[in-house]
């Protein structure tokens, strides 16, 4: 059964739905197709449409915003793949995660250590210059002095499987 990515009238990408789903919002004209699956197309005794791949609803749907978990791989997305002490860009055999403030003084003062404020992207030669200091102790700064780690503002839609082609347009990756 195909899978119809759906968008939010402002080009949002919101979920993949399956066709059923899709074929119901089509009915009750909730939705209009702005991509079609090319060669395919759907049948009834009454009815030839072109098999859609995205769909966007025709009113605009607020979704609340969800805190977006941390992890290593949301940080080394958010910096862009980039040491934020050095500028590099980092190769994934060499991707690593700085703690700006030590884990061990996170510890000491029972702060949670794995936040998006006190992670940033690092290369194996900076992690190490820096050690277990802070930054102003090993005198180091970020590569952008205006830089500053924040938590990601954007929802994430999941992808579990490959993206069609007519999709990538919809969805940064």
């Amino acid at each position: 059964m195909a899978n119809i990515l759906l968008l939010n009238a402002s080009f949002e990408p919101l979920a993949v739905v399956k066709l059923s789903r899709a074929i119901g919002l089509l009915m009750d004209g909730k939705v209009e197709v702005i991509e079609a699956m090319p060669g395919r197309e759907l049948r009834s005794a009454h009815l030839r449409q072109p098999m859609p791949s995205v769909l966007r609803l025709r009113y605009y749907v607020n979704v609340p915003r969800r805190g977006v978990g941390w992890s290593r791989r949301g940080v080394l997305a958010r910096d862009h793949h980039t040491c934020q002490y050095c500028g590099k860009r980092l190769g994934s055999h060499e991707e690593t995660v700085d703690h700006v403030i030590p884990q061990w003084h996170c510890r000491a003062h029972k702060i949670q250590p794995n936040t998006w404020g006190n992670t940033v992207a690092s290369c194996p030669k900076c992690q190490q210059r820096k050690g277990g200091r802070s930054m102003h102790e090993a005198g180091m700064r970020f590569f952008n002095p205006n830089y500053e780690p924040k938590i990601p503002r954007t929802n994430y839609l999941i992808m579990a499987s490959d993206i069609r082609p007519e999709w990538k347009r919809y969805i940064r990756i």
